[in-house]
């Protein structure tokens, strides 16, 4: 079985894919009556050129396109909502960052049980280049659930992850969150989603993904960008 690259990606596309389906369903049931009735009773001159004036409905009928579009979207509403609690609930097993956005970078900081930060990356603005430094790159482990602690130092910012299709506002003041997990190793794009200013456009970052013992290690190697808070603030 093909493995799936990332959550909540795969319910995104799952999701996609019902109201799709139910969507091409319902216009199809309406559109081909509905062409059929246009044909079958068009004006004619010289035929029923006085349309009837029956009363009575059918109450079968009335029923039927009262209960089967009820029943659509009760089933739909309770599917949707299962996904969203999925998208928005991180797994117990998820490990914890905190990421700061300001202009225009991101500051990650990786957590332990307690809430003390283990290490820290910082990236950094370039407006003339899309390349990363290696130093500079977010390192997460293949296979395991991430929840993003967000929040921001300036402006509202949005924290987007390309490959798990999940984003959230880094709003100043106060911690939202998501979570992702990215099962493939590689190298993936994160942004901005939310227009922050000139520099906008080059607010992002790489997510780099790597097997669970490779992560293992390079946490243990000590802060990559420690004792960065002049730079952020350089920035500001």
């Amino acid at each position: 079985m093909e493995q799936v690259l990332a959550y909540p990606a795969k319910w995104w596309g799952e999701a996609v894919t019902v109201w799709l389906v139910v969507a091409v369903v319902i216009y199809l049931v309406v559109a081909i009556p509905g062409l059929y009735f246009i044909m079958k009773y068009r004006f004619k001159p010289g035929e029923r050129e006085i349309g009837d004036h029956e009363k009575h409905g059918h109450w079968g009928l009335e029923a039927l396109w009262t209960i089967v579009p009820t029943i659509i979207v009760l089933v739909l509403a309770t599917y949707s909502f299962a996904i969203f609690k999925k998208q928005r609930t991180a797994p117990p097993d998820a490990m914890t960052i905190k990421v700061t956005g300001f202009m225009w970078g991101w500051q990650v900081e990786y957590l332990d049980d307690k809430g003390n930060t283990i290490k820290t990356v910082v990236t950094s603005y370039n407006p003339t280049s899309y390349d990363v430094p290696e130093d500079q790159k977010i390192v997460v482990p293949a296979g395991k659930p991430v929840k993003a602690l967000l929040t921001s130092l300036d402006v509202i910012h949005s924290f987007y992850v390309k490959p798990a299709r999940i984003t959230e506002d880094a709003v100043p003041g106060r911690i939202t969150h998501l979570w992702f997990q990215i099962n493939k190793p590689g190298e993936y794009w994160v942004f901005c989603r939310e227009y922050c200013g000139t520099g906008h456009s080059h607010m992002f970052a790489k997510l780099k993904v790597v097997p669970p013992e490779q992560f293992a290690l390079w946490l243990k190697g000590g802060s990559n960008l420690a004792n960065k808070s002049s730079q952020i603030k350089g920035n500001l």
